[in-house]
């Protein structure tokens, strides 16, 4: 009884803070990730472009990102994770607010393109997502500076940020655990070398979204609870049908990882992860028709509004209340 008390005074607070942050949403949405405004604050439209590894595009695109970051007020750190394979050079980009943070929440996706068929774009897959990752951080940034927590460098004990853009995770001829998630399967070893997989307290990992809305499932009964918190947050956000259902528990059933992507090294470690992908993928997966044609904003500006508030949440350390 008393636990439940608590988790509803702590869901009041925080919906009055979202309620407070619905302003930010509305006057930002359009001008950093619109489908239509080609003006130099667009984080969405350089994405439309290939970004196979090592490629001039790729090096374009990770400029892009690392101009983004040091424009923001909030001292954000970069690990850059470097490697060759095959013969190509693959470039993780990590970003840290909170350094010496105890525990971190790590929102990821994968910002390389397949190679074939040639001209694949990826829009969902995952070039959306990347933007997304990109308007939350900077909406991270503001909520910070502008006083509403004590995350800061000099403190521990707070829940800070890892943002994860990964390189290689499309196959670069045919799909084999040799062949895929170059950059996850590298970045998480060193992770597991330095002892900072251990202190991720959530590892959430975009992909496949920002086309026609559909189910994105509970995988994991380990974070299940998170998935809950988030659905919750959907049905309050939003008057439009839900795409989490917390009582759908046809994937957890499974009890383990039933598709690849990047989030596979670090459940093999340990790390508990929020993957949120739907299931069944778009029709056009991993054709010429996973195009910017083909995303809706809509749901662009749903999962920006919907990630962005979720972190705060986060990082109030809501999992370690419950």
């Amino acid at each position: 009884m008393i636990r439940t008390l608590i988790w509803l005074l702590i869901w009041a607070l925080a919906t009055q803070g979202l309620i407070d942050y619905r302003d930010y949403h509305d006057e930002f949405l359009p001008r950093f990730l619109s489908l239509e405004n080609a003006s130099d604050d667009n984080l969405l439209l350089p994405f439309n472009t290939t970004r196979t590894p090592g490629s001039k595009e790729s090096l374009e695109i990770q400029k892009l990102i690392k101009n983004f970051y040091d424009g923001l007020e909030s001292p954000w750190e970069l690990e850059e994770d470097s490697f060759e394979n095959k013969g190509l050079n693959f470039n993780n980009l990590v970003y840290t607010l909170g350094a010496n943070s105890s525990s971190y929440v790590v929102l990821s996706a994968h910002y390389d393109s397949k190679v074939e068929p040639e001209g694949f774009i990826g829009a969902t897959d995952s070039a959306a997502s990347c933007a997304i990752l990109l308007y939350v951080s900077r909406f991270l940034d503001a909520f910070y500076q502008n006083g509403n927590s004590s995350l800061s460098d000099e403190k521990n004990g707070d829940v800070g940020f890892k943002i994860v853009f990964f390189d290689g995770e499309e196959s670069l001829k045919q799909w084999t655990a040799e062949d895929s998630l170059y950059g996850s399967r590298h970045l998480a070893s060193k992770w597991i070398e330095q002892g900072l997989i251990d202190k991720i307290h959530l590892f959430v990992l975009l992909d496949l979204l920002g086309s026609n809305p559909a189910p994105i499932r509970s995988y994991f009964r380990e974070t299940h609870e998170a998935y809950e918190r988030l659905a919750s947050l959907e049905s309050t956000l939003f008057k439009s049908p839900p795409q989490l259902d917390p009582m759908d528990h046809s994937i957890l059933q499974l009890n383990g990882p039933s598709i690849d992507d990047d989030h596979i090294p670090f459940y093999r470690a340990g790390v508990p992860v929020l993957h949120l992908i739907p299931w069944p993928f778009p029709s056009f997966w991993h054709t010429l028709q996973d195009d910017f044609n083909h995303l809706q904003q809509n749901e662009i500006d749903k999962w920006a509004v919907l990630l962005s508030e979720f972190l705060v949440e986060e990082s109030s350390g809501f999992a370690d209340r419950l």
